[in-house]
């Protein structure tokens, strides 16, 4: 080899480690330390096949348990569902799994027909129409939109018809709320309103009618309502006084009156009177009001009939002298007398009868009479002075 050649080769092989090591990539190489092998296999300590599937298993049953205790704690949730659940609760990972896939939805299903037959049970015309159908179709979806919704709307159209109801014969207060709630309440107002709000307004109610029966009642009725007012009563029992007590006291009152009049009445008056008392109140009433006066006229017809041809003509007032005017003249005592009788003041109605038993929601055919006494009794005595005068004249 000649001289040159191997100088070159020597003076390359010279350079080589300097530009080799100062190169770019060789720098950055250098300034990183070296990463560390990867682990190989065994080190990586991968889970067996068997300690996996556990794993999985213990997750699931941990939710399983706590979405039934979820169910639990829902109180919309019946008692059907309460008992399955609580045992699935005790039971295996897999009874818990059934319950959630099965059984509940059986028991929910039965605990929605016992709640929609009791809802029927207790329902209007409109929710028991609504509750049947739910039970004939008889699937999940038909009784959960009942119990969700449809009972809801059903209700209402009852509620609305019971407040129309109210308004027959309702006070002042009733009057006007349901008015008010007719127009512009919600269903929520309505419903508190109809099952519990109404009781004390109409309380309040029964307060004005029951003092208003003071005006005219009889004595028994008196008493019963002062006594009733002095014992502060509750909204039920002001409801029954009116409702039902005061008709009692009313009538007893009535058969007073009736008894009082038949002692001074005559044949026919006694008949008629006896005849109501031996009925029902409402013939009692209708005496009082009516009966007593038709029997009174019969009477004094009996009476005019069985007199002589001279005292009927002087009963009418006739007289037929010179200087007496047709009409105008004459006796007239025994007419005048009868006429009294049978035209002068008749018992009014006791008060409540017909207006306030209005305004407490009572019909006004319950209604009885009582006052009057002292004008019947004092009509009857006309006619006994009347026919023992005319026995007397008679008799002569």
């Amino acid at each position: 080899m000649k001289l040159p050649r191997i100088a070159s080769a020597i003076a390359v092989a010279a350079m080589a480690p300097a530009i080799l090591f100062s190169s770019p990539a060789f720098a950055a190489d250098a300034a990183s330390p070296a990463a560390p092998p990867a682990p190989s296999a065994p080190d990586q300590g991968a889970p067996s096949e068997a300690g996996s599937g556990s794993q999985g298993e213990d997750t699931q049953e941990a939710q399983d348990r706590k979405k039934i205790e979820a169910i639990l704690a829902d109180p919309a949730s019946g008692p059907g569902v309460r008992a399955a659940a609580e045992k699935a609760l005790k039971g295996t990972a897999a009874d818990m799994r059934h319950f959630l896939e099965v059984v509940w939805a059986q028991q929910q299903l039965m605990d929605d027909r016992v709640r929609v037959t009791q809802i029927l049970s207790t329902g209007g015309v409109a929710v028991k129409r609504e509750a049947e159908k739910a039970l004939r179709a008889d699937t999940q979806e038909a009784l959960t939109e009942f119990l969700k919704n449809g009972q809801h709307v059903a209700r209402l159209e009852d509620d609305r018809v019971e407040m129309l109801r109210m308004l027959n014969g309702a006070g002042k207060g009733i009057t006007e709320r349901v008015n008010y709630l007719l127009s512009h309440g919600t269903r929520e107002e309505i419903r508190a309103f109809v099952a519990t709000e109404q009781h004390a307004i109409r309380a309040d109610d029964d307060r004005v009618a029951i003092a208003g029966m003071l005006k005219d009642a009889g004595p028994g009725l008196t008493e019963a309502i002062q006594k009733l007012l002095s014992s502060d009563p509750t909204p039920a029992q002001l409801r029954e006084f009116v409702t039902t007590t005061q008709h009692v006291y009313r009538d007893n009152d009535n058969r007073v009156l009736i008894a009082q009049i038949a002692s001074v009445g005559g044949p026919e008056v006694v008949k008629a009177a006896r005849a109501a008392l031996n009925g029902t109140p409402e013939d009692r009433v209708e005496f009082l009001k009516t009966g007593q006066h038709v029997a009174r006229e019969k009477d004094k017809a009996a009476e005019e009939a069985a007199k002589p041809d001279d005292d009927k003509g002087d009963g009418k007032g006739e007289d037929k002298g010179e200087d007496s005017k047709p009409g105008t003249g004459g006796q007239g005592t025994g007419n005048g007398a009868g006429n009294g009788a049978g035209t002068g003041n008749q018992p009014t109605p006791a008060g409540g009868t017909s207006g306030n038993l209005a305004t407490t929601g009572a019909g006004a055919e319950n209604g009885w009479i009582a006052g009057g006494a002292a004008t019947a009794l004092a009509a009857g005595a006309g006619l006994v002075l009347v026919n023992r005068r005319r026995r007397t004249q008679s008799g002569r």
